[in-house]
């Protein structure tokens, strides 16, 4: 500072004037730079990374709201409603049925019913309102008598007091949920078929509804629309001859065999037929073995093999050590067969995106009709009484949303 000249030494009235000058030149070629540097490419690239920016900013602020709501709201557990009535858990695990008894019990208490599917026990008493086991040992949809009462149960349950809600839950996923729900809303009128109804609650439960709905679930589907349609199952008994798997799957690469396969049938939650046989000491017999030469795998069944409503067939591979791997799986009602039954790849579980099945591959089930078991084959008198409940809550779902859309027209055109 001490260095500084005299300011009016410094500043003669010449260079304050040619310092103007020199300002309002500045000025003016700044402004014709920033006008032309505007719409230059690189302020184009500024305000595109400006844009990104902000972008990023908006991501990070919208995962950490979640992140919050999941922690702190949700409690990190699912619960997904379909409707505002219907909703779906994940299962009360022991990691995590404190949280979802907390925000069940907190929403309502006293006011829901809980299905559960998955064959699981837990601690009920967890949860402010009613949970009803429903048992369908290793059946992928409830059997058909078991669909039509708690379609009546769940209906008589929501009627009941407008705010009950019914929530289901199955063990892992959410298939056996997304197949009950998607009848039951058929059966109120929602959907005009389950097959409907299961798009929309597969989108709401965000899974597939091709990947995730496996072929037997899809059949009781078709099932439940024939009989809303009319057609009641007989309970009359079928005599199961023999299996025939044309095609036959590489499940080994080994020793010249590919496929070890054991047949088992189940009938109302019991075995009612095993070719595995077991020596003494209970040492596993393998069954016998196939390869790629033979044209197809069959099972010559005895004739006592009796089977009535819902059957469920398993192939499993046995490998040379014993362990077990289910080839296909089939689930199916006596009351809705043909007098042919052929099932092509695409029709069977498991084997349908397996890739060690050929795609041409197809089985035949061979049966006979039980005339002896005549006296019981009348339809139970559930299917009728839910086809006449689901023609009425059809008609008033019908009249409501007439009088909707009439109300909304109404308010357009005034």
């Amino acid at each position: 500072l001490a260095s500084r000249p005299p300011t009016s030494g410094y500043w003669s009235p010449l260079s304050r004037s040619n310092a103007a000058a020199m300002f309002k030149s500045y000025f003016e070629s700044a402004s014709k730079f920033v006008a032309t540097a505007s719409s230059s490419e690189f302020v184009e690239k500024a305000k595109e990374a400006a844009r990104a920016a902000a972008e990023a900013a908006n991501k990070v602020s919208e995962t950490m709201q979640e992140e919050y709501r999941k922690t702190f709201v949700d409690l990190d557990c699912q619960i997904v409603p379909v409707r505002p009535e219907l909703q779906v858990m994940e299962f009360p695990a022991d990691d995590k049925i404190d949280r979802l008894a907390a925000r069940l019990n907190a929403e309502h208490a006293q006011r829901m019913m809980i299905l559960n599917m998955s064959e699981r026990k837990y601690d009920i008493s967890k949860f402010d309102g009613q949970v009803v086991d429903v048992a369908f040992r290793g059946l992928p949809a409830p059997p058909m008598e078991l669909l039509m009462e708690l379609c009546l149960s769940a209906h008589h349950w929501l009627s009941s007091d407008e705010g009950n809600i019914l929530v289901v839950h199955c063990f892992q996923g959410f298939s056996r949920s997304a197949v009950f729900l998607s009848c039951f809303m058929a059966f109120r009128g929602l959907f005009a078929h389950p097959v409907d109804a299961l798009h929309d609650v597969c989108a709401r439960l965000s899974i597939s509804d091709k990947k995730d709905i496996v072929p037997s679930q899809r059949r009781y589907l078709t099932y439940f629309q024939q009989s809303q349609q009319g057609f009641a199952p007989s309970r009359g008994r079928l005599r199961l001859l023999r299996l025939q798997l044309n095609g036959v799957p590489k499940f080994e690469s080994d020793g010249g065999v590919d496929f070890r396969p054991c047949l088992e049938i189940w009938n109302g939650g019991e075995m009612a037929y095993s070719s595995l046989t077991t020596a003494e000491g209970s040492d596993v017999t393998l069954p016998p073995a196939f390869n790629s030469s033979d044209s197809c795998a069959s099972f010559q069944l005895p004739g006592d093999v009796l089977v009535t409503g819902d059957v469920l067939i398993r192939i499993r591979h046995i490998a040379s050590d014993g362990s077990r791997d289910t080839a296909l799986r089939l689930a199916f009602h006596t009351g809705f067969l043909p007098d042919g039954f052929q099932l092509a790849k695409r029709e069977l579980d498991n084997a349908c995106d397996d890739a060690r099945f050929s795609d041409d591959s197809f089985l035949d089930v061979i049966f006979e009709r039980d005339a002896a078991g005549d006296e019981d084959k009348d339809p139970a008198p559930v299917f009728a009484k839910v086809r006449d409940l689901s023609k009425k809550l059809a008609a008033e779902e019908h009249e409501r949303r007439r009088k909707s859309k009439d109300s909304a027209t109404d308010a357009t055109g005034r």
